[in-house]
């Protein structure tokens, strides 16, 4: 007996999810993308690969590590904020050297074996010593921000700045001069052709700015997204340039209370990638400084709605959009390996790798923005905001991945199956799967554990049913051949009872009349009767979803229906009649999947009658079909045509009319054959089925005439009048 009680109970558990099963497909870049990626890479053929090795070499207490430069020999100066610190990077020493009057520092460049710091707000351009850390004024534009700083073959330094969009050629001496006064209000970013031509990303309009030597400047390109935030010329002289939709600061900011010391050479407050990491972030504010970085690490570039834009600057000067990002900005570009380039951005901190028209994603970071990149030599390093940090991008493949894919939603609560992984080198134990399932939109804590971790390539899923899945992959042996190309995931939906929404009985005769009969001849036939029982319908030629064109025969009625299923089932509909007052329903149809049916109800007696429709699942769930009804809904048949009665009343013909079931429509007389002329009662209104009319005695007195009434159900009952 426990056995059987145990066996019916499996057998209800399945029944009730025995719907067609679905299957969750991840197998094109945009799929993976969509994932959370660490250790992994994408390319752009759709492949999850493992990727390069991805080192922190420091963490910071400050917030935001803005920019960076190399120097010849190899060291690495970082630019932060919000308190205007300088740090020097020399093999895996990290150092503060210097630290800034004001309290960010967006801009910097080595050049003559001096550091040069561009800082903001109300900035001035610093000289640094690299070793000493010593800093004096070089320069001192009188603008609120400076964004950038490149020197050209001549030994100046060009400065882009806003909030007035200016830029500024400064010579060896600190003397500088404006030689581009652009519509922008900042000239956010800078790069150098190898004729000494800048290139200009303004923000505000968003063009790309051609700047000769002589000062001569003009726009290439005017970008649909308010800001250029990087340009780059790559080895081969093609220039780059990132599009975003930040919002600069429209105005210049207040100035600090306070002024920092000009110098400091204390303890760092950066740690190295073998001490400690840095502290809590800052919360201080100084001064009311905008910058074009989002450093909630919760808001994302949709609910920004952030997006960016690659383009590529020709020789010529033609610039063409080569890639799009819905929900990514670019912050900064630099050149990678094979003539490739690198770019960085947020908010899911991710480096990506653009070549011959395609990009894939190398590597990501869990500080969300990565604002700067640099490549020097076989190292590429890049720096992030929330929290501020470094890390060295190195070509060795990781030894340790992560993979997790987006919740999906399976849209109703489900049971899941089998997962399938497709790929190169996936088996023995090199890679591994975890399933989890929940019931809410984020996975938190009421979804249930992580599985264990299975290495095989495909197997059931271990997940209790629910409306979300997520899995995971690892790599517990890495292998450099190993590539994932398709994760299939199958589940089924839990079975729901489809829904009627609308059971209607059209008005008498009505019938509707799809394109499906032929043209000619233009006869209306009914269907063969010993088909579906005594009632003939003209419904064969119909198609399920054409409600048909209207028209009307005499005795017929149709009835018509909306129903759903939610879990996308094919439904069967069977119909059924009584006459009101019994108990006993009659069949009309049965296992129909069209939304309407007409029926001649002249093979009825007059009466009220009921209608009953009934919707099931059966054909997708033959086992356990669900079914919904609704019922109760009323129609009445009407075959008996009015009854004409007429007396004499002194000059007037009195013409009574009255029906047992229906409203009188329409009464009309003829005198001599001619024709018809419609009556009006006596009561001014045809709304009963008694009605009396009156007719003038002289204008039929001897006259051959015909009286025809039409009820609300088009029986039509005719009489003659004698008048002598």
């Amino acid at each position: 007996m426990r056995f059987r009680l145990a066996f019916l109970i499996s057998c209800l558990a399945t029944n009730v999810f025995a719907v067609g099963p679905q299957f969750w497909r991840v197998r094109t870049a945009e799929d993976f993308l969509t994932g959370d990626v660490e250790g992994f890479s994408v390319t752009s053929r759709g492949e999850l690969r493992p990727g390069p090795s991805l080192k922190k070499l420091a963490s910071f207490t400050d917030p935001f590590v803005l920019a960076q430069v190399a120097a010849p020999n190899g060291d690495r100066f970082f630019g932060t904020g919000n308190d205007g610190k300088l740090y020097r990077l020399r093999g895996s020493e990290m150092k503060l050297i210097y630290t800034a009057p004001e309290p960010e520092i967006y801009a910097l460049a080595f050049n003559g074996g001096a550091l040069y710091v561009g800082t903001s707000p109300n900035g001035k351009i610093y000289r640094v010593d690299p070793n000493e850390g010593k800093g004096t004024v070089f320069y001192d534009p009188k603008q609120a921000y400076i964004w950038a700083l490149a020197f050209l073959p001549d030994g100046d330094l060009a400065v882009a700045t806003g909030v007035e969009g200016k830029l500024f050629r400064v010579n060896s001496r600190g003397e500088g001069k404006l030689v581009f006064d652009s519509p922008e209000t900042h000239l956010r970013s800078l790069a150098v052709k190898r004729d000494g031509t800048l290139l200009v990303g303004g923000s505000g309009k968003g063009r790309i700015y051609e700047v000769r030597a002589d000062g001569a400047a003009h726009a290439l390109y005017d970008s649909s997204l308010n800001e250029i935030s990087s340009i780059y010329v790559d080895s081969n002289g093609m220039g780059w340039a990132a599009g975003a939709s930040n919002v600069l600061p429209t105005s210049a900011p207040q100035k600090p209370q306070q002024p920092k010391p000009g110098t400091q050479q204390s303890t760092p407050s950066a740690t190295t990638s073998s001490g400690t990491p840095g502290g809590e972030t800052k919360k201080e504010e100084t001064g009311n400084v905008e910058v074009s970085f989002s450093f909630d690490e919760s808001t994302t570039a949709a609910t920004q709605g952030g997006s960016g834009e690659l383009y590529r600057i020709n020789p010529d000067g033609f610039v063409e959009t080569v890639r799009k990002f819905e929900r990514e900005m670019i912050y900064a570009i630099s050149g990678g390996s094979n003539g490739s380039i690198l770019l960085s951005t947020g908010p899911q901190g991710r480096i990506y790798q653009f070549h011959s028209g395609e990009i894939a994603l190398m590597a990501s970071v869990p500080e969300k923005q990565v604002v700067s990149i640099s490549t020097g030599g076989d190292e590429t390093l890049i720096t992030t905001t929330n929290s501020g940090a470094v890390y060295r991008l190195d070509g060795a493949l990781t030894s340790k991945a992560e993979f997790r894919s987006a919740a999906k939603d399976v849209e109703r609560f489900s049971k899941f199956g089998h997962y399938r992984i497709e790929g190169n080198d996936i088996d023995n134990g090199r890679l591994a799967v975890a399933f989890r399932s929940g019931n809410t939109r984020t996975p938190d804590a009421t979804w249930s554990p992580w599985s264990a971790a299975l290495t095989a390539s495909q197997g059931p899923i271990d997940a209790p049913a629910g409306r979300y899945l997520q899995w995971k992959l690892t790599m517990p042996k890495p292998a450099s051949d190993l590539s994932v190309d398709t994760v299939t995931v199958a589940f089924v939906n839990r079975n729901v009872a489809p829904v009627i929404d609308a059971l209607t009985v059209q008005d008498p005769a009505v019938v509707y009349i799809t394109g499906s009969y032929p043209p000619s001849p233009q006869v209306v036939e009914a269907t063969n009767p010993d088909e579906n029982g005594i009632f003939t319908s003209l419904d064969n030629p119909r198609e399920k979803n054409d409600p048909g064109k209207k028209v009307f025969r005499k005795g017929y009625r149709t009835v018509t229906w909306r129903a759903h299923d939610d879990n996308g089932d094919s439904l069967r509909y069977t119909l059924a009649f009584r006459p009101k007052g019994t108990d006993r329903w009659l069949r009309l149809r049965d296992n129909i999947d069209e939304t309407s049916l007409n029926f001649d109800t002249s093979q009825l007696p007059d009466g009220t009658y009921q209608i009953r429709l009934m919707a099931s699942d059966v054909i997708d769930n033959p086992e356990n079909p669900l079914t919904d009804s609704k019922e109760a809904v009323e129609f009445q048949v009407d075959n008996t045509p009015p009854a004409i009665t007429s007396t004499i009343s002194g000059d007037e013909v009195l013409i009574h009319v009255r029906d047992r079931m229906s409203p009188i429509g329409r009464v009309e007389y003829s005198a001599d054959a001619q024709k018809w002329i419609r009556l009006t009662p006596m009561d001014g209104i045809g709304d009963s089925p008694d009605e009396t009319y009156r007719l003038k005695r002289n204008t039929v007195q001897g006259k051959f005439v015909i009286v025809r009434a039409v009820d609300a159900f088009y029986n039509v009952g005719t009489a003659s009048i004698d008048v002598r």
